[in-house]
């Protein structure tokens, strides 16, 4: 299902069916974002079948029929909601010839090279469990430090269980709580694996004064870079 201003998008986001509210700063909420955008969400792929070690085939056709779409509509970039989607990233963007993001963990080269291969780079997932070194498309290394939200009392429920409220205050408990598990390997920077944590980012960065990357400013600055004649 296809939505937003089809006439005018550049940048399409393909996002799991999903119920849960997204604020303002979550790649899917349209209001994020400084360019035009539009989503198309998924029939199948849900939290519970791509948070996991490997998808299956059918989710994985899902999305690259999604990306055929955006492009079809006029995308000229295209990302998605589920930073577990990265080991599509390849195939997915071989398929339809474009700019594409699967996940934020696709700036891991860069970061490490902006950083050091020395300095821990902190990763902060929707769930900890779940995310595996094939998660990382061969740049995983032993100076990533990982922690989940996946023992906090609000978002992780909210978007597990696909709840249609947020208490928004809580929330940002639980990502500054996971944030804080990584700070005793004093991480250089932090990367936001799920996006549905930017909109807590900025409270990340007053909190642990640290550098935050995630995916809505990996797209933005790939927008930012096109040609507009």
């Amino acid at each position: 299902m296809l939505t937003g201003a089809a006439a005018s998008t550049k940048i399409g986001i393909i996002m799991l069916n999903t119920e849960f509210p997204r604020p303002i700063g979550d790649i899917g909420n349209l209001q994020s974002y400084q360019y035009p955008a539009h989503i198309f969400k998924l029939s199948k792929a849900n939290v519970s079948n791509v948070v996991c070690s490997e998808l299956a085939p059918e989710l994985i056709e899902e999305v690259i029929d999604a990306a055929q779409s955006l492009k079809a509509a006029g995308a000229n970039i295209i990302t998605t909601s589920c930073g577990f989607l990265t080991p599509l990233q390849a195939q997915v963007q071989t398929e339809i010839g474009l700019p594409f993001l699967a996940s934020s963990l696709c700036l891991l080269p860069f970061l490490r090279q902006a950083f050091g291969r020395h300095c821990p780079i902190g990763v902060l997932t929707f769930d900890s469990r779940e995310l595996s070194e094939q998660h990382f498309n061969g740049h995983y290394d032993d100076k990533l430090v990982i922690a989940g939200i996946e023992n906090g009392r609000e978002l992780h429920q909210v978007i597990k269980q696909g709840k249609t409220e947020l208490n928004s205050q809580r929330a940002e408990q639980d990502v500054i709580e996971a944030a804080q598990q990584l700070m005793r390997q004093q991480p250089s920077c932090l990367l936001l694996e799920c996006t549905n944590l930017s909109p807590y980012k900025e409270k990340l960065r007053q909190h642990f004064q640290l550098p935050v990357f995630d995916l809505l400013d990996a797209v933005h600055w790939l927008a930012g870079a096109q040609f507009r004649g």
